[in-house]
């Protein structure tokens, strides 16, 4: 008689394991909405940090229109925002990051978010991490002065230049805020960057439509680098990781990218439609339509 119990417990404890174990894998397999459907994901608010951008004189109403308008799609759901200007203002306990370069950080597995993307949206699959997602992407240019009549016959009319046909006299050592502000006031040589730094061309008056752009291919190719890298902390709650991911997801929408990018000079959108926007919208990256068509290949990231 005992054994005969002691077969129904083993029996009862094996099915309640394959039970537990089945949910477990059904749960998992729920994509991130689905669970907000099924209502597992709770009402909260999380707490997000990015360096204040250098390309926006006008940051803090950009962002109230994003956190609005996360808002607004998640009612339940709020976005604390701190923006810092120096790294030793960086918050330690947040739930979210944007751009951060602690190496110590440990970044939560946010791969979840790329089974709800539809990459078809997007200039290029970047769904190759799962511990950063980026939002925007920035490619190799020659910025030059136009005034400058041997350049101008050199490179006017081109709609891209191979890097080893830049002219002789490019600079190509690294470039900091002050050397291409330099370069604005005095344009002798011209300089080779990123597309990111049209931002600072255009707040010049003095330059501003005399410094023109030219995107560089390496082999034919577009090489881009992610930028706005997020982050999600794995310190943080499961329910605030879903949180985060939901905001992640929103920022990577038409709206938000056309908010974030297409309406500032500086990082490119990496949604397509937004791209678009960007380049139609800004006379200087007109000359940047080819890179959604044409090869891109994926060079670095900032993270």
């Amino acid at each position: 008689m005992f054994m005969q119990y002691k077969k129904q417990i083993l029996c009862c404890l094996a099915f309640l394991t394959a039970g537990i174990g089945a949910v477990w894998l059904l749960l998992s397999q729920l994509t991130l909405h689905q669970k907000l459907a099924l209502g597992l994901v709770k009402p909260d608010v999380i707490s997000v940090s990015m360096p204040l951008p250098e390309n926006m004189t006008d940051a803090g109403t950009t962002f109230e229109r994003l956190t609005s308008g996360f808002e607004k799609q998640y009612p339940s759901f709020g976005i604390a925002l701190k923006l810092y200007a120096d790294s030793s203002e960086i918050p330690e306990d947040s739930d979210m990051y944007l751009d951060y370069q602690n190496p110590e950080f440990q970044s939560a597995d946010i791969s979840e978010i790329y089974r709800e993307l539809d990459m078809q949206e997007y200039i290029t699959d970047f769904s190759g991490s799962a511990s950063a997602v980026p939002l925007s992407f920035s490619v190799p240019v020659i910025y030059y002065d136009m005034a400058d009549m041997n350049l101008f016959q050199q490179l006017a009319g081109k709609d891209s230049i191979e890097l080893t046909n830049l002219p002789e006299t490019t600079f190509r050592g690294a470039v900091s805020e002050e050397y291409f502000q330099k370069f604005l006031e005095n344009p002798e040589c011209p300089v080779f960057d990123t597309s990111f730094r049209m931002y600072q061309a255009e707040q010049n008056p003095a330059s501003s439509g005399r410094i023109h752009l030219l995107p560089v291919t390496e082999n034919g190719s577009y090489q881009k680098v992610f930028h706005n890298l997020c982050k999600i902390s794995s310190q943080s709650e499961k329910n605030k990781q879903y949180i985060a991911m939901l905001w992640i997801e929103y920022l990577l929408s038409e709206e938000a990218q056309t908010i974030l990018f297409a309406e500032h000079y500086g990082d490119l959108p990496l949604h397509e439609s937004a791209f678009d926007t960007a380049v139609h919208q800004h006379q200087e990256y007109r000359i940047l339509e080819d890179v959604k068509s044409e090869p891109i290949t994926e060079e670095t990231s900032d993270e």
